[in-house]
């Protein structure tokens, strides 16, 4: 099975945003927030005949950030960064069952996530936080999701990864997005666009 390889491109460049409004309450911040949040344009990315998927305007294509990824854009800039690597499913089940990672009580597609999660903390990543995966479908495909809050080593500022897997007709799909974890906020509303919109061709 291919080993994930991330390879960041964390700026050193540092934007202070201080607050006009002090001692306002959290819904009326929360509104005005709204009221001035960008709108963001996409384009829709189509990949080898496999699948589509929108993408921000505001981010470019790159090769640097995961090894064996058909789609690679980011923004490092504004920190934000978007893979989708695609994987055989006949080849992902052969290499379950050869290391007897494979769980008979699962489905497939949660055996896939289980196997790529497990990635994580062999490739140094420490998580902080996770939410539960969540179970949902994808312009027809079975997929699940999940958002996880951590630390990298090498990297001085956490990090938020966006994964999603899905469940294609030959192959399996992961969608790995992720930023810093103190500008999620800003990025979580486009990853779900991003995710929602892939679709097997």
């Amino acid at each position: 099975m291919k080993k994930i390889v991330y390879v960041f491109s964390v700026l050193t460049i540092s934007v202070a945003v201080t607050s006009c409004f002090s001692g306002s309450a959290d819904d009326t911040r929360s509104s005005l927030e709204e009221l001035i949040k960008p709108s963001v344009e996409y384009d829709v990315v189509e990949i080898e005949g496999l699948y589509s998927m929108k993408v921000p305007k505001f981010m470019t294509v790159t090769t640097q950030l995961q090894e064996d990824a058909s789609l690679q854009y980011n923004n490092p800039f504004k920190e934000k960064y978007v893979t989708v690597l695609d994987e055989k499913n006949d080849e992902i089940m052969v290499f379950m069952t050869d290391y007897g990672v494979y769980d008979d009580s699962k489905s497939k597609l949660e055996n896939y996530v289980d196997t790529r999660l497990s990635y994580l903390t062999e490739s140094g990543i420490s998580v902080i936080n996770q939410t539960d995966l969540k179970s949902e479908m994808i312009n027809g495909r079975k997929a699940y999701s999940t958002m996880i809050d951590a630390t990298v080593s090498d990297i001085a500022q956490d990090i938020t990864y966006y994964f999603t897997y899905v469940e294609g007709r030959e192959n399996y799909y992961m969608i790995s997005a992720w930023t810093l974890m103190d500008r999620k906020d800003s990025y979580t509303d486009e990853v779900k666009e991003m995710a929602s919109s892939f679709k097997e061709l």
